[in-house]
């Protein structure tokens, strides 16, 4: 009798507990995300995800969201997948994490106007200072819970950059790589430097699954898929296309 009830329920299940679909929740943050005008988004991590799909014949949707906002999309399962993500217990209570991590290590700056006369040679430096942040971007610990350091939180970098121009706060953190290109891609170079102060640390970014997904289901399938990927030099081959020499 459990056999035939079992039969029974895997023919009328319903087909929408299988993944057919991928909802990507993604963030403009070149050059790993990159939103342009008419809301089409392209970029290394968006390349990654096309791969992905690709092999798992899923139908892709990317969806284009502020950072805090893509987050809350995850929570309540209207984003399937996000990716450049570091992970925290916050985030793991609602989205699990695929392994292997996609990228290894990640050099974070901190950027000043110009002509800036404070320094920043050290961590123990930020303490003097204000540092701009966005909002839900986990950077790096001890700096994310460490209380003693003024933080002014802003919705996007774009908005940090231009509070450091008006001197309202004194650095912006980002990783080099996306703070780099998006003055660039502003055309600020001329506005901003680096920091002498640069972190250099192994740290793991993950791509990750909403629990309340179909796509939970496809889990193994998703970190198989992604491992293969690495493996045989995919997204090597689109950092480089991007740029970025290794997976970093």
């Amino acid at each position: 009798m459990p056999i035939i009830i079992a039969l029974f329920l895997g023919i009328l299940l319903p087909t929408q507990l299988f993944a057919k679909s991928l909802t990507s929740a993604n963030s403009h943050w070149p050059p790993w995300r990159i939103t342009a005008s008419d809301g089409s988004m392209s970029g290394i991590e968006i390349d990654i995800i096309k791969g992905l799909s690709n092999r798992l014949a899923l139908d892709l949707i990317i969806k284009s969201c502020g950072w805090k906002r893509c987050l809350k999309y995850m929570q309540v399962g209207e984003g399937d997948l996000m990716v450049g993500l570091l992970k925290n217990p916050e985030r793991e209570s609602y989205m699990s994490f695929i392994n292997p991590p996609y990228r290894t290590s990640n050099n974070t700056c901190f950027y000043q106007n110009k002509y800036q006369l404070v320094d920043i040679n050290s961590y123990q430096d930020l303490y003097k200072i204000t540092v701009g942040v966005v909002n839900k971007v986990a950077y790096f610990e001890p700096f994310d819970s460490d209380k003693n350091i003024k933080k002014h939180h802003a919705v996007t970098d774009d908005n940090l950059f231009r509070l450091l121009r008006a001197g309202n706060i004194d650095t912006v953190i980002m990783n080099c790589h996306s703070g780099d290109a998006l003055l660039k891609g502003r055309g600020f170079t001329d506005e901003f430097k680096h920091a002498n102060f640069v972190l250099r640390m192994e740290r793991p970014v993950y791509m990750a699954i909403s629990k309340k997904s179909p796509l939970i289901q496809r889990k193994d399938e998703v970190s198989q898929t992604l491992q293969s990927m690495i493996d045989d030099g995919e997204i090597k081959k689109i950092m480089k296309k991007y740029g970025i020499d290794g997976i970093n």
